[in-house]
């Protein structure tokens, strides 16, 4: 296969270029200002923007975008996340009308702040939220959706909290967690929606191998509360769990920053358990062992 990887340095992106790559398939990377790992760049076709991309691509997987909680979300900040977003997927797909390239089966980044917050269980059939994530979210997908005249398989992946020791949020929630320092925040029972990295990996291989199209929440099948996911990750460091702090307190320090941790989605991965896809960690004390039990 001829496969194109945007966002290719991050986390999921270059785990995935590097699955490819050792299968033997062809891998184009775009890549901005973060440089491509040694081990990765030798294996892969680097290009700078779109306009550099030609021939026929099997499978393109769009995972471009700013971090979420990046800084302050500032008007300025909201522009940058949505550019980087909704902006870069219609940059990426525009060619495609002109006929510059082609793409066979389209893997988009998406993400379940798609859903807002609530409190009530979601599945890829519920309604999309109002707050700003939401919209995003929302946009985001009709972007990519909006190029279905020119790619026969579209999927969306909207992925949760990504759980990973080599990286993203939780090796910045394990630091304070090591110090002792994991905390409820501010009523602790907003829904986290997770997913081992491990899982999420093979979800994405698995959907592209199966032509999967349409909406996949990309979580694990065993949701938790803010309190007791924090109670789990410092159970398993081995840490005291004790402290509180209040919503007033976050809001205070990180302005609208502060809904991604003090709301929350309860999420539950329907099409992937009805299609059949096998969980290696579906609970997630199996995932913070995977994670951290050697340690």
């Amino acid at each position: 296969m001829k496969v194109l990887i945007t966002g290719v340095t991050g986390l999921l992106g270059s785990q995935l270029a590097r699955h490819y790559s050792q299968h033997g398939h062809e891998v184009w990377g775009l890549v901005h200002s973060t440089p491509v790992p040694s081990d990765l760049a030798r294996h892969l076709t680097q290009i700078r923007a779109p306009s550099e991309l030609t021939g026929d691509f099997d499978l393109a997987i769009n995972l471009a975008g700013a971090s979420i909680a990046g800084g302050r979300w500032s008007a300025k900040r909201k522009q940058l996340l949505r550019d980087s977003r909704i902006g870069f997927t219609n940059s990426l797909l525009a060619p495609l009308s002109a006929a510059q390239y082609r793409i066979d089966h389209l893997i988009s980044g998406s993400a379940i702040g798609y859903y807002g917050s609530t409190t009530e269980t979601v599945t890829e059939q519920s309604s999309a939220g109002s707050d700003f994530s939401a919209r995003m979210v929302a946009d985001w997908e009709d972007s990519a959706l909006a190029s279905q005249a020119h790619i026969d398989n579209i999927t969306l992946i909207r992925t949760g909290l990504v759980l990973s020791n080599r990286g993203g949020l939780l090796k910045q929630l394990a630091l304070p967690a090591r110090l002792g320092l994991a905390a409820r925040l501010g009523k602790g029972n907003q829904g986290q929606s997770w997913v081992h990295e491990a899982d999420w990996l093979a979800a994405v291989i698995w959907l592209q191998e199966q032509r999967h199209t349409g909406a996949f929440n990309l979580t694990a099948p065993g949701p938790v509360s803010q309190d007791t996911f924090s109670r789990t990750l410092a159970r398993q460091l081995h840490r005291p769990y004790w402290l509180k702090v209040p919503a007033a307190t976050l809001r205070l320090g990180m302005g609208e920053l502060a809904d991604l941790v003090l709301n929350g989605q309860w999420v539950i991965p329907a099409r992937l358990k009805e299609q059949g896809f096998n969980f290696a960690f579906p609970d997630l004390e199996s995932a913070l062992h995977d994670l951290f039990g050697a340690h």
